[in-house]
C-alpha cells in the first residue's frame, strides 16, 4: 500500500474522513439500541454463527495471537480463570485462588465435576502437565515465565511456585497461555492444532484455518459442567471482511458480526431494534503509531514528540471509531494504575511539533521512511490521516499494508522499518505484565529500554504489594514512556459488534473477555 505523498494522499484522505464523518453524523441522529429487542423461548437447536479474526491453528502453543485464539476456541477450551467485562476475575476451572503470604506460591482449587471429550478427567495432574507444555513451547514460555514449576497437592488442589511474588500469573491463567486446558491425554496428538480436545460445551466438528471453525454441542453424560453454557446445538465462527459480514447480518446468514466503528449501512436496522450494538469500551486494546527508537529520525526524542504533538485525535475518532477513546499512554484506562492527568501531555498542537522538529535539526522536514500498515480495519484508515497529519507538520511517510497478525508476532520488531501501525496490547489486565510486554519486549520495542525501567516494571505486580502501591509504580512508568513519547497511541477500545436481536445472554456485563478485545459467548442463546 506505498502511498504518494502528500497531495494525492491528503485528497484520498479528504474522502474518506468526509465519508466516516457522515456516517457519524447519520448513526448520531438515528441513535443505538442497548439490548437484544426479541423475545421468545430459547431454541436449542439453533446454531450461533459470528465473524471473528481467523487462526491458522487452535493450538495456543502455536501462536502468538492469544486473544484471536481465545475468540475461535472459547466453545471447546476452558480456562482456569474468567476475564469479567469490567475487568475482574471470575472462577473458571478453578474455584478459588490463593497467594502465600510470601506471594511465592498461587494455590488453586480445582472444580471436581470437569471431563474433557475424550473422556479424561480434569484433575491438578491435568493443570502441571499443561503448564509444563506450555513452559517447553517457544511461543508461549514467555507467557508462562513467572512460573517456576507445578506441585501436585492432592487431585483437585495444585500449587504454582512462582520465581517471584507476582500476580502476573493471574493474568497467565486467565489467557490463552497457560490458561486454556488441554486433556493430557491429547497433549502429544498430531493434530491437536486442528482437534482440539478440551472440557467445554461443544466440540470440534469441523476446521479451515483462517477461514471457519464450526463446533457442535457435546452429547456425552454429565459433559457440560457449566448449565448456562451449551444452548445452542452449534457454534460457526467465520472469518469475513468487513462488507462481507455486514452483507451477511443483513441477510440472515449470520447471527454476530465484528464491527469496524461504521456502522451506518445497518443504522436502519439498528434503529428498528431488529439489529443492536454492543461496543467493547473497556477493551484494553490500543492502536497505536509504533516508532522504532533505532531507526533514525525517531532516535531523537524531539521528533518522536513532535509526531506525538502533530495527530488530532479527537476528529480522527469521532470519524472512524467513535465508540473508543482518544489515547496518548499505553496503559488501558481498565487497568490498575491508568493515569488520566497523562490524556493531555500531547494535545494538538502542530506549531510546537514544528518547533520540536526544527530543534532536532530539521526545520524543512525530514523523510521517516515507509511503515507497515496492520492490515485490519480502520487502522489503514487510521494511518492515512495520520499521515496527513505528520506531512502538515513536515514528517513524510509512506505507507504499506501487512498482515497485522504477522506483524506483532515479529515482522515489525525484527525489522529495520521506523514503525508500524498496528494493535498495542496485552492479552491481561496486570498492569505489570501488560508493561513488561510493551516495553521490554523485541516485538513492540527494538533496542529495549533502561534497564531502571525494566527494574522498576518488575516491581509493579508484587503480589505483597498493596493494590495502591501497585497503582502508582504502574503511573510512574507509564509516564517515563509518555514523556519518551515511545510509542503514539491513537485510540482505545474496539468497536464490538453487531448482533440481532434473537441473540440473548451477552446483555451488558456479560462480555467475557472484553478487557482484552476478545469475544466469549458461552452462554449465548437464540430465541425462536
Amino acid at each position: 500500500m506505498s502511498q504518494p505523498r502528500t497531495t494525492r494522499a491528503r485528497a484520498r484522505i479528504g474522502a474518506v474522513v468526509a465519508s466516516a464523518v457522515l456516517a457519524l453524523v447519520l448513526a448520531a441522529c438515528g441513535g443505538a439500541s442497548s439490548g437484544s429487542g426479541a423475545s421468545g423461548a430459547p431454541d436449542p437447536d439453533a446454531t450461533l454463527r459470528l465473524t471473528s479474526a481467523g487462526v491458522s491453528t487452535l493450538d495456543p502453543t502455536l501462536t502468538a495471537g492469544s486473544t484471536a485464539v481465545l475468540s475461535n476456541t472459547w466453545p471447546v477450551y476452558d480456562r482456569l480463570l474468567q476475564i469479567s467485562e469490567d475487568g475482574q476475575y471470575l472462577p473458571m476451572l478453578a474455584t478459588k485462588w490463593t497467594f502465600s503470604e510470601d506471594g511465592r506460591t498461587l494455590r488453586l482449587d480445582l472444580r471436581d465435576d470437569v471431563t474433557f471429550t475424550d473422556g479424561t478427567p480434569f484433575t491438578s495432574a491435568t493443570v502441571k502437565a499443561n503448564i509444563e507444555r506450555y513452559q517447553a513451547a517457544e511461543v508461549s514460555a514467555q507467557a508462562t515465565a513467572i512460573i517456576d514449576h507445578v506441585e501436585i497437592v492432592d487431585e483437585h488442589t495444585a500449587d504454582l511456585v512462582l520465581t517471584a511474588p507476582s500476580r502476573a500469573v493471574l493474568a497467565g491463567i486467565s489467557s490463552a497461555a497457560p490458561g486454556i486446558m488441554i486433556s493430557e491425554q491429547a497433549l502429544d496428538n498430531p493434530d491437536l492444532a486442528t482437534h482440539p480436545v478440551g472440557s467445554g460445551a461443544w466440540e470440534i466438528e469441523s476446521f479451515r484455518p483462517m477461514e471457519q471453525v464450526v463446533y457442535k454441542r457435546r452429547t456425552d453424560e454429565g459433559g457440560i459442567w457449566d448449565p448456562e453454557s451449551g444452548k445452542v446445538a452449534k457454534v460457526e465462527i467465520a472469518v469475513r471482511t468487513t462488507d462481507a459480514a455486514y452483507s451477511a447480518i443483513r441477510s440472515g446468514q449470520a447471527d454476530v458480526v465484528l464491527s469496524n466503528g461504521d456502522v451506518n449501512e445497518l443504522q436502519s436496522a439498528i434503529d428498528q431494534g431488529t439489529l443492536v450494538q454492543r461496543p467493547l469500551v473497556n477493551s484494553s486494546t490500543t492502536v497505536t503509531m509504533f516508532l522504532n527508537q533505532t531507526v533514525e529520525p525517531f532516535d531523537d526524542v524531539r521528533v518522536r514528540r513532535a509526531v506525538n504533538l502533530a495527530i488530532n485525535r479527537r476528529p480522527l475518532v469521532e470519524a472512524l471509531v467513535p465508540t473508543t477513546s482518544p489515547r496518548v499512554q499505553p496503559m488501558a484506562s481498565a487497568i490498575n494504575g491508568f493515569d488520566e492527568s497523562l490524556e493531555s501531555a500531547y494535545d494538538f498542537d502542530p506549531e510546537k511539533a514544528k518547533e520540536l522538529l526544527a530543534q532536532a535539526g530539521h526545520p524543512d522536514g525530514v523523510d521517516a521512511g515507509t511503515f507497515y500498515v496492520g492490515n485490519y480495519e480502520p487502522i489503514p484508515k487510521a494511518a492515512q490521516i495520520v499521515q496527513s497529519d505528520l506531512a502538515d507538520v513536515g514528517i513524510d511517510i509512506d505507507l504499506e499494508l501487512y498482515d497485522v497478525r504477522q506483524l506483532s508476532s515479529g515482522v515489525y520488531g525484527k525489522s529495520d522499518r521506523p514503525g508500524a501501525f498496528m494493535f498495542l496490547a496485552y492479552p491481561g489486565v496486570e498492569p505489570g505484565a501488560a508493561l513488561r510486554f510493551f516495553l521490554d519486549n523485541p516485538l513492540n520495542m527494538p533496542g529495549g529500554v533502561p534497564q531502571d525501567v525494566v527494574d522498576r516494571i518488575g516491581a509493579i505486580d508484587d503480589s505483597t504489594a498493596t493494590e495502591d502501591q501497585r497503582a502508582e509504580r504502574t503511573r510512574a512508568v507509564t509516564g517515563w514512556a509518555v514523556d519518551q513519547a515511545m510509542f503514539a497511541p491513537l485510540y482505545q477500545g474496539v468497536p464490538g459488534w453487531v448482533m440481532t436481536d434473537k441473540v440473548h445472554g451477552v446483555e451488558e456485563g456479560k462480555a467475557f473477555l472484553a478487557p482484552l478485545g476478545g469475544q466469549d459467548l458461552r452462554h449465548a442463546w437464540i430465541s425462536k
